[in-house]
């Protein structure tokens, strides 16, 4: 069957009457080489083989007992905080932002309450979104390619979502797997350039949210350029506590030219940086606000910065519920404080301080941006009272 699709370049060369094409590709008609971009031409073909037609009625399928599995509410917490930006600045009446898991089910999903239309009122956590069910979208496009899709209009499979528009990037894990995609979905225009690079951030953001899980391990924060350093655009390196390599983001990857997916091979320091003096190896195991310029075989250099140690058992254990809510390796606190596991504490009552400060007080609107509960956060302020902290952080 894939001899009946022919790859396409990623935009179409010319107009195509995708109406028409799309009823003789349900006859069995093979797809012009420049109709669609080969992602979604993969997709349409997919949905075909599933026994779909595009005149078919979408179907959003709910899971009868929603059982969210540790990996989905990982996930959630990685990209709540990272929804609310993005809802704030493209969102609308008519337009949903939400994420789904590899099997497209929706993990987290932010709406209108205006919101009054068919196509998009069923998009809510537990709904499975699949090419069987509902045809191609630009989930499913980058959940089966792993890089970015755009499906915008009679580019989806299906008759009915011909009048929607959806960009989507893919969320990649500890082996360079794609473990979900962030989605815009709505009916409408927005500027594609806008939308990719924001939506490209908030994915690395979310992603170095995941490494911030890693409590058991060193983390390290690269790039070529110190100024990024501290943003969504360096790459995170996580070592065990014998400094041995235990996970490498996309973007460290790049950098380092190491695979671009798979389990990241357990090399020391040494291998990794063998350009770095070993003070500067010592220092590398040790978080720091300086950043180390280390040099690399081919001449170049990286800059490199440990953000944080791991964390003892102790401090884990007490803070679990915050840590598990609210760290954030971007803002993690550099060292030169007493204690490196107390500033972690700190960040993370910061970032229910922040959140609170960002809605004017408002504990719903503050919560779902934590991506928790009313409930969750109550507690985190009983908790935060009890310690004897104000709201301005002073003790």
């Amino acid at each position: 069957m894939e001899r009946s699709v022919n790859m396409a370049p990623e935009s179409p060369a010319r107009p195509v009457d995708l109406d028409r094409l799309r009823a003789r590709f349900a006859a069995g008609e093979p797809l012009p080489e420049t109709a669609l971009p080969a992602s979604v031409a993969r997709s349409w073909l997919r949905s075909r083989d599933a026994g779909l037609r595009p005149w078919q009625t979408a179907r959003y399928e709910m899971q009868r007992e929603r059982d969210e599995s540790r990996a989905d509410r990982r996930l959630h917490r990685c990209v709540a905080q990272e929804i609310e930006p993005l809802w704030a600045a493209f969102g609308g009446s008519e337009w949903t932002i939400m994420c789904v898991n590899p099997h497209g089910t929706i993990v987290h999903a932010r709406r209108s309450p205006q919101c009054d239309d068919v196509l998009l009122t069923p998009i809510v956590a537990g709904r499975r979104i699949v090419e069987p069910n509902i045809g191609t979208t630009a989930p499913s496009c980058v959940i089966h390619d792993g890089s970015e899709a755009i499906v915008a209009g009679a580019q989806h499979y299906l008759d009915e979502l011909s009048r929607v528009f959806c960009l989507a990037v893919p969320l990649v894990g500890f082996d360079g797997e794609v473990i979900g995609a962030l989605d815009i979905t709505g009916v409408g225009r927005r500027n594609i350039a806008q939308l990719r690079e924001s939506f490209r951030h908030a994915s690395l953001s979310a992603e170095q949210r995941l490494y911030a899980m890693l409590r058991d391990c060193h983390l390290l924060q690269v790039q070529f350029d110190p100024r990024w350093l501290g943003t969504p655009l360096a790459g995170v390196i996580a070592l065990d506590e014998a400094g041995r390599v235990r996970a490498v983001s996309r973007l460290a990857r790049q950098m380092l030219d190491l695979a671009p997916a798979g389990p990241a091979a357990p090399v020391d320091l040494r291998q990794l940086f063998p350009g770095a003096t070993p003070a500067q190896q010592r220092r590398l195991l040790t978080p720091a606000r300086t950043p180390q310029r280390i040099a690399r075989d081919d001449g170049s250099h990286v800059w490199v910065r440990t953000v944080r140690a791991p964390l003892d058992r102790a401090a884990a254990t007490r803070d679990a519920d915050v840590l598990e809510d609210a760290e954030d390796v971007c803002n993690a606190a550099p060292a030169g404080r007493p204690h490196a596991n107390a500033s972690l504490h700190e960040q993370s009552l910061d970032a229910i301080r922040r959140a609170l400060d960002e809605h004017d007080g408002n504990v719903s609107a503050a919560a779902r941006q934590l991506g928790i509960s009313r409930t969750t956060l109550y507690a985190k302020l009983r908790q935060r009272d009890a310690a004897g902290l104000g709201h301005d952080g002073s003790r």
